[in-house]
């Protein structure tokens, strides 16, 4: 069987970090440096603000992830641990891409109309105070923004997948988490939760279905909710339906 030698998630949470402390130096450096608010000013503190607020709650999450994860990888309260053959391995890592790309796009977009919203607003007003020889910089400061957030919206998609060819094709279910081909999905959190978990077996490959939600995949109705799909590996179907059996005796939030 395969073993994780290095918690996954405490990559998210560093970057979380460094995010945060970037917002927090840009924030400083126009006051510190006697920058006019409207000549770039305004401008790179609100980067600052955007940098400093995502990267603290990234790295909020990400810690409580990499004390879950963690706690899974010393076997506590584990209820299967399953390696899978590279050809499997592959199906579900192509899954998990085409997933994420779609949840992401969504984000893009949510980012992209507040980013253009705020910049629109910006521009009047500076306008309005007659700094308009100052607008074209601005504009091009929170358009290069949008180019950052927009690249990493689509190239982490791809360095994700490459993370689950490279995990080692293996599954741990655990009683307050799921890791999958690389991917930690949790429950029982403001954040995340799960309806069930259902056995198929339809004469093909046995699966366990991990029904679940999440704030990052939200919707007009408020929790998204999605499905996670874990192959059962011949000979272990006794040990999946012990799995289905012990979630099924749960009582989950609606």
């Amino acid at each position: 069987m395969t073993t994780l030698r290095r918690n996954s998630e405490i990559t998210g949470r560093t970057v979380g970090l460094v995010l945060a402390l970037a917002g927090a130096l840009l924030m400083v450096l126009p006051p510190v440096a006697g920058m006019d608010g409207f000549k770039w000013g305004f401008a790179l503190q609100f980067l600052g603000l955007f940098l400093l607020v995502s990267g603290l709650v990234t790295a909020v999450i990400f810690a409580r992830r990499v004390q879950r994860l963690e706690s899974m990888l010393r076997g506590q309260e584990v209820l299967a641990r399953w390696a899978y053959d590279p050809g499997l391995q592959r199906e579900q890592a192509e899954r998990d891409l085409a997933a994420t790309r779609g949840r992401n796009w969504l984000m893009l977009l949510i980012v992209a109309v507040l980013t253009i919203a705020c910049t629109v607003l910006f521009v009047i007003v500076g306008f309005m105070e007659g700094q308009e020889e100052n607008m074209p910089g601005f504009v091009a400061l929170m358009l290069g923004m949008l180019v950052v957030v927009a690249f990493f919206a689509l190239v982490m998609p791809t360095l994700q997948h490459r993370r689950a060819l490279r995990s080692g094709g293996e599954a741990i279910i655990a009683a307050n988490g799921l890791y999958m081909s690389g991917v930690l999905h949790t429950w029982g959190g403001p954040l995340a939760g799960m309806e069930g978990v259902d056995l198929v077996d339809d004469g093909g490959q046995a699966r366990l279905l991990f029904n679940l939600r999440s704030l990052d995949r939200t919707g007009p109705m408020g929790y998204r909710r999605y499905t996670v799909e874990v192959p059962v590996p011949p000979g272990e179907e006794a040990t999946a339906r012990r799995v289905e059996e012990h979630f099924r005796h749960r009582d989950f939030p609606v």
